[in-house]
Formats: C-alpha cells, sequence, structure tokens
C-alpha cells in the first residue's frame, strides 16, 4: 500500500457526484447529505446579495455591486460561542422554514415631533412582514430601556432600578434574560486546566444573557449588583419576580425559562429549544447508529431564528417594515421598509433516464443587515440521490416557455413518427 495504513474506513457511501454547471453571478455550492433515514440527497445552495439603499420603484432591493460569499463557518459578534451569533454558515442542509434575522441592529430611540432625538429610559421597536396581498405574517415588538441593575439584599429578595435614559441599545443577546452564572477557586481570575467549577450554571434559552443570578453564586461573588435584561416582550417588562423565579429553578434542568430570551438574532446551535430538535446522541445511538442521524433528529433543528421570525418560503412581494431599527444616518425617523424580490433561481436536473426535470431554489433564510443596509437571500434546493441526477443545472429559465418549447419539440417527433409510419406501408406495396 502506497500510503499510511490503519486509515479509518468510511462506513457511510456517497452518491455519485453530478456534473454542476451555474449560469448565475451568484456564489452557490453543491454538497451532499443524508437524512435520519439514511438516504443521501443532493443540495444546492445560492447566496444573494441586495443594496437596501436603493429600491426599485415597486419597493424591491436592487444587487449590490459586490455579491457576498457563502459563509463557511458560523460568524459571531465577538468571542465564538460565548457571544452573539452573527450569522451561521450558509451550509445548512435542509431548512423547513425560512429564517428571517436582523444582525449588526440597534434599537433607536424615536424622533419627537420636532425631528429631533432624545435619550428615553425606554422605548418600542418591531418587525412586520406582511404578504403581497397584504396578509400579515410577522409582527414583533420589543420594549428596549437603557442600563439598569438587578440587585439582592443582604437579607434576600432582588431589585431592579429605574433604567438610565439612552439613545441606542445593540439587539443581541447579552442584553436579553439569561445568563450563566460559575465560580471556582480564585475568581474572577482565570481557571486553571486542572481546576473543578463549583459552581456551574447557565439559562439553557440563552447562557450568554443577564438576570439570571443564583444566591449561592452571587454570595460567592461578593458582588451586590448585576446587569439586567434590557429587551423586553412590549408591554410585559422584566420584573424582579422573573428574577425570583429564575434564582429558584437555576439549577433544574426541567424548569421553563422564567421570561424570554427576546432579540431578532440567531438561536445558538446549543440553546433551548433549538438543542432538544437535535435529537438523542447517547449509548444507543452510538452502538446502532454512528455517524448517522439519530432516528429523532428532526430539520427544523436546522432553523435558528427565534420561533416567531419562522416563517414559511417566500415567494417575492412581502413587505417588510422595521421600526426603530435604523439608524438616523440611514433613515431619518428611523424605520425602513422595503418589498422581498421573487426568487426566479431554479435547478434543471438532468436525470440518468434522459429526463430533464426544473425544481425551483427556496428562499429559507433572509438577512437584514441594518448597519451595512444589505439584504441576503439564501436559496436552496434538495433532490433525492435516488433520482438519478447526471447533471445539475442552477439558473433563471422561463419553465413556461421551455415546458412550451418541448411540448412544441415533442408534438414535431410525434409528427415526424406518424408520417414516418404511413410512408412504410406504402414503400412496401411499391416496392
Amino acid at each position: 500500500m502506497n500510503g499510511p495504513d490503519k486509515l479509518l474506513s468510511a462506513p457511510i457511501e456517497a452518491a455519485p457526484v453530478p456534473e454542476v454547471r451555474n449560469h448565475t453571478p451568484f456564489p452557490s455550492q453543491y454538497f451532499q447529505m443524508m437524512d435520519a433515514a439514511d438516504e443521501v440527497f443532493h443540495v444546492m445552495v445560492t447566496r444573494i446579495t441586495y443594496d437596501l439603499r436603493a429600491l426599485e420603484g415597486d419597493g424591491t432591493p436592487a444587487l449590490a455591486a459586490v455579491q457576498d460569499e457563502l459563509r463557511e463557518v458560523d460568524e459571531f459578534y465577538d468571542a465564538d460561542n460565548i457571544s452573539s451569533v452573527v450569522q451561521e454558515s450558509d451550509f445548512a442542509p435542509f431548512k423547513p422554514k425560512c429564517d428571517v434575522l436582523l444582525v449588526n441592529a440597534s434599537a433607536h430611540a424615536p424622533p419627537n415631533g420636532g425631528g429631533k432625538r432624545k435619550p428615553l429610559p425606554r422605548f418600542p421597536a418591531g418587525l412586520r412582514i406582511d404578504s403581497a396581498d397584504g396578509r400579515q405574517i410577522v409582527q414583533k415588538l420589543v420594549t428596549v430601556t437603557g442600563p439598569r441593575t438587578l440587585g439582592r439584599g443582604l437579607m434576600g429578595g432582588y431589585s431592579l432600578s429605574e433604567p438610565e435614559p439612552v439613545l441606542a441599545v445593540p439587539i443581541r443577546y447579552e442584553h436579553a434574560y439569561g445568563g450563566t452564572n460559575q465560580w471556582w477557586k480564585g475568581w474572577p481570575a482565570r481557571i486553571e486546566d486542572d481546576q473543578r467549577m463549583e459552581i456551574d450554571l447557565h439559562e439553557a434559552y440563552n447562557p450568554i444573557g443577564c438576570g439570571l443570578i443564583e444566591p449561592n453564586w452571587q454570595k460567592k461573588t461578593g458582588l451586590s449588583q448585576f446587569p439586567a435584561p434590557q429587551i423586553e416582550i412590549f408591554e410585559k417588562p422584566f420584573t424582579s419576580a422573573h428574577a425570583e423565579t429564575a434564582a429558584r429553578n437555576a439549577g433544574n434542568p426541567d424548569a421553563d425559562a422564567p421570561y424570554p430570551a427576546v432579540g431578532f438574532g440567531a438561536i445558538g446551535r446549543w440553546w433551548q429549544p433549538r438543542r432538544a430538535l437535535a435529537g438523542s446522541y447517547d449509548e444507543v445511538w452510538k452502538a446502532t447508529r454512528w455517524p448517522r442521524l439519530p432516528d429523532d433528529f428532526d430539520f427544523a433543528y436546522w432553523n435558528c431564528a427565534p420561533d416567531d421570525q419562522q416563517i414559511d418560503y417566500p415567494q417575492g412581494g412581502e413587505l417588510v417594515k422595521l421600526v426603530n431599527l435604523v439608524a438616523p444616518e440611514q433613515a431619518a425617523d428611523g424605520s425602513l421598509a422595503f418589498r422581498l424580490p421573487r426568487n426566479e433561481l431554479k435547478l434543471l436536473l438532468h436525470l440518468d433516464a434522459g429526463i430533464p426535470l426544473f425544481k425551483a431554489m427556496n428562499v429559507d433564510t433572509l438577512i437584514i443587515d441594518a448597519e451595512a443596509m444589505k439584504l441576503t437571500i439564501v436559496a436552496r434546493c434538495t433532490v433525492a440521490a435516488a433520482s438519478g441526477i447526471e447533471v445539475l443545472e442552477l439558473g433563471t429559465w422561463d419553465v413556461a416557455a421551455a415546458r412550451a418549447r418541448n411540448a412544441t419539440t415533442l408534438a414535431e417527433q410525434q409528427k415526424a413518427r406518424d408520417a414516418a409510419s404511413v410512408a412504410a406501408p406504402e414503400e412496401a406495396i411499391n416496392g
């Protein structure tokens, strides 16, 4: 053998790779995945970038001069895995819904009657999406506050300070309810590799947030004031009672979160409720399924937006509105409205049987970058490998025209066959 021995053989066999042709200017990639039933499928993904500063007459944004590349890895605002996610890798194999994500955004205090802004202790912000015919699809309102603290007194009990007036609040899960309580000997100095974590508690729905203050951890730290959540459900504020419940339930894996993690961005892969969708990776899985997906894997795991920001695949023409979520230099009133472009992308599949088929690319991710004023659309299509694909082409064909041409070609072929069948007996007689 010309090479290293003792290699680990692959227990999963890939499907034959079709020839892939991309007839578009958009970054695209082909790959394969296996489902929970061990069936391999082809995946094609593409990313299209639009300029929200350049809206056409119908309200749809123009294509950006520079098209962003596909994201190969998850992108975070700060340190990986311990800060909010900006956007995830584009190489999700399948999303049953479309994620609507708002990134690099802050909530901005609205202008007063004279058009001027002044710091406010709290103010609303929101996202709304309507269908092309005016039907409401999403309406999400939040309230943001200025910095405030959550305190615990010597006799117990929690108190929430009044928020400071602010002009803007970053929309990140660090400012939403959640948190992690960790303590080790020598805290807050860096923990040594061989040290034991004496307290290690996490809010399963948002471990990077604030508001979780377990009493024993608080005593160990010697601190009495902690950052409080600044992003709330509209007209349902976070209170000291929520902090009391959080402290009481800390360490109970079966307890529900006392208050939601409110935001407009991606939910961490390891956070609940998303983590539960990944399935069971236990001893039975190791013995019977590894390295395949567990039987109870749910592909909804790949949807990373909050549940109330997951929508049916958009078709184009939907109206998107942001309120108090755009910087003053981008929009004087802090608002933005635009319509989603129509998705024309399709796959042309050439089957082994010689039959060409079209299949639409589904838009399963919408990313609104409020800082760069960009809209990113990620479209994806899956095809069962058992279909037998020789060639896979990505383009924007006019399906109706193609079908008409195919019908004409088939009619001409049938006419030729009919003529040949009539001529054959005549030739036999004359011959």
